[in-house]
């Protein structure tokens, strides 16, 4: 599957992935992303949280985004383990993710590289294959994680104006009732003095309708993310490792 290559988006992107916290966490995923005390890396992507402790995770997503008219799909790899503790070789579906030193702090991040680098994913239901060589605390272990459904984001659109005074429906394709897949929808105000939205559902109905009483502290350019996403579990050596396979569809519009 041939994904296009704009150096100059990707590179934009690319700097988006900075250190930001992550949980340590695991059994149930809650609408919240990735952003707690900063002494974690993290992918810098929206990701799901999970109650209890986790040991490491690893994480398939793909992130389209429009910036400007221009649409950037890239597919990226991503591991980290304790408070980012080198576990030795990781690889998703057979290619190696690069491991990204900072100090002593040691993560793995295909996107990190120079130029960025995508990867090649299926996003059709399949699992992605992980496999970690071990090092040091991390014991040797592979992990497949089922993959969501590729999707695009219908409503809102690049060229929507939303009136800040009603409901804001979020409409999507590629959802059926018998859909396991889930959906984070979050939506952050670029400017005004709106908070962060967030909020978790099916992908049974393709539809979700963020009230206007939330969207009432938003005004001017405001970026919505739509994830859907699946993952996995899995207990070796009395440590518990959580995988995730994302789809990340981002659109910036209006609100007044």
């Amino acid at each position: 599957m041939k994904k296009s290559f704009l150096f100059f988006a990707t590179a934009f992107l690319a700097v988006s992935l900075f250190f930001v916290g992550c949980k340590k966490s695991n059994s149930n995923p809650t609408d919240q992303t990735d952003n707690t005390a900063p002494t974690t890396p993290s992918s810098g992507q929206p990701m799901p949280t999970f109650s209890g402790t986790v040991d490491g995770f690893v994480a398939a997503i793909q992130f389209s985004a429009t910036y400007y008219g221009v649409t950037v799909i890239q597919d990226m790899g991503f591991a980290n383990f304790g408070k980012g503790t080198d576990a030795g070789t990781v690889t998703l579906g057979g290619q190696t993710i690069s491991k990204i030193t900072s100090g002593s702090t040691v993560y793995y991040n295909s996107y990190a590289s120079v130029p960025p680098t995508s990867l090649d994913l299926n996003w059709n239901g399949s699992n992605h294959s992980w496999s970690v060589s071990g090092a040091g605390t991390t014991p040797a272990f592979t992990l497949d994680v089922p993959s969501p459904n590729a999707f695009t984001l219908s409503n809102p659109t690049a060229s929507t104006v939303a009136p800040k005074t009603s409901n804001l429906t979020v409409t999507w394709s590629g959802a059926y009732g018998s859909s396991v897949d889930s959906v984070m929808i979050i939506l952050v105000p670029m400017s005004g003095s709106g908070t962060t939205f967030t909020a978790t559902t099916t992908n049974k109905t393709g539809s979700y309708t963020i009230p206007s009483s939330s969207l009432s502290g938003f005004s001017g350019d405001t970026m919505l993310e739509l994830v859907k996403y699946r993952y996995a579990m899995k207990t070796v050596s009395g440590k518990t490792y959580v995988g995730v396979a994302e789809i990340v569809n981002t659109v910036t519009f209006k609100v007044q």
